[in-house]
């Protein structure tokens, strides 16, 4: 009853955001807008997401410390497809799917695998808040840019002054709001039973969080880890960069590498939305980006939207299987082998 509530829940919010979406926009204009998009430019972009979720497969191996236990990474690099695949029809199920996968197939503990996944999100956090600053800086420096996404003069000192107190305020009565209802709910927890039990997982997750934090002592190889913490954002980067070419936008708005990533991070916070697969949060955040940003028409701005993501969910779709086949072949073979050896 739970699940399908979350699931109910979540095809509602990306059926929101879709409609959002498209609201504004006719179908035949997206049509349109696809049929003059080069679709050789697909391969490089198929080759890139796979380069990134191969990538995060070795960069997870580096957080295996016993290398008796350390999981083949074939058996790695499927683990994280399947999760990927797990979140279409579920969001965040990929979390749990994922190490519980490469856990059966080492006969390690599911617990121990979930600690390297909170480990890496943190990862991901901190270097996703350091590429969000960048973006930040880079916005800064072009005033015609941040004028365009908040709907002012910033280059008017007046302006950009009541905006930011407007910020300032609104944000310290959310932090006084929160606080608030934070003591609140914990004085209540003494008295309500549900909101205890409430408390005892929030406890749960913040020690699970610590525990995370702290396993980064145990990390021996750092310059490799993040080394392909880097390559991982350049592949996403680059999914974002390469379907400027499929649609000319390089040409006909002038769009770069640079704004490729400010675009990947806009649509990373969007995918932050619990939506399965990403539908819907994704189409809203990339084309208002493109039309509040770089004036690109919301028509092209929804193909390009559109395309990519279908593009990328038909890469987990076709390698998924794929892989779970290889997966098996493989371990079958070292199993055959060890039992070879055995007999001997």
């Amino acid at each position: 009853m739970k699940t399908a509530l979350k699931v109910t829940v979540g095809i509602l919010i990306a059926g929101f955001f879709l409609w959002l979406a498209f609201k504004e926009v006719e179908f035949e204009q997206i049509v349109e807008a696809s049929k003059s998009m080069s679709y050789g430019w697909i391969i490089p972009f198929v080759l890139a997401t796979l380069s990134a979720h191969f990538i995060r497969a070795e960069r997870w191996r580096l957080l295996f410390n016993d290398k008796a236990k350390t999981p083949h990474r074939i058996t790695l690099f499927t683990g994280v497809m399947v999760g990927y695949l797990s979140n279409i029809p579920f969001a965040r199920l990929g979390e749990v799917t994922r190490p519980v996968y490469v856990a059966r197939q080492v006969d390690e503990s599911n617990s121990k695998l979930i600690g390297t996944i909170v480990l890496e999100r943190i990862i991901d956090m901190v270097s996703l808040l350091l590429l969000m600053a960048f973006v930040v800086i880079f916005m800064v420096s072009d005033p015609e840019i941040l004028s365009n996404l908040f709907g002012i003069d910033i280059t008017d000192s007046e302006v950009l002054l009541s905006f930011a107190f407007s910020i300032g305020k609104y944000l310290g009565i959310a932090i006084l709001g929160f606080a608030v209802i934070y003591f609140i709910l914990r004085s209540l927890s003494t008295k309500v039973e549900f909101i205890a039990k409430g408390f005892e997982k929030f406890k749960v997750i913040s020690k699970t969080f610590i525990d995370g934090v702290l396993a980064v002592k145990e990390l021996k190889n750092w310059p490799l880890f993040v080394l392909y913490t880097a390559l991982i954002w350049v592949c996403y980067i680059g999914m974002t960069y390469i379907p400027f070419w499929m649609f000319d936008m390089h040409a006909i708005y002038d769009l770069s590498y640079t704004d490729a990533l400010v675009l990947t991070m806009v649509s990373a916070v969007g995918i932050i939305i619990p939506t399965p697969g990403g539908v819907g949060t994704y189409h809203l955040f990339v084309t208002k980006s493109l039309f509040l940003l770089y004036a690109v028409p919301e028509a092209i701005g929804l193909a390009y939207g559109t395309i990519t993501h279908a593009s990328t969910l038909a890469v987990i779709i076709i390698s998924t299987p794929l892989l779970l086949v290889l997966d098996k072949y493989i371990a079958l073979k070292h199993a055959a082998k060890t039992e070879g050896t055995s007999v001997e």
